[in-house]
């Protein structure tokens, strides 16, 4: 497997806990929860759709 370019930190999509998530070309290769969660393949690429926006739009909280 390639090193991530980058690394950044997301909420688990299964336990919310802050995990890392590594990147490469714009799409997520990598995901390091403290809780041992395993996402699938769909819950990886949300991170990237999400980022794809500006990020005025993610970073916003309701």
């Amino acid at each position: 497997m390639e090193a991530s370019e980058r690394v950044t930190w997301e909420d688990c999509p299964i336990c919310r806990r802050p995990a890392a998530v590594g990147w490469v070309d714009g799409q997520a290769v990598e995901f390091d929860c403290p809780g041992g969660c395993r996402p699938g393949r769909a819950q990886l690429d949300a991170f990237a759709a999400r980022r794809a926006r500006p990020p005025v739009v993610w970073l916003t909280r309701i």
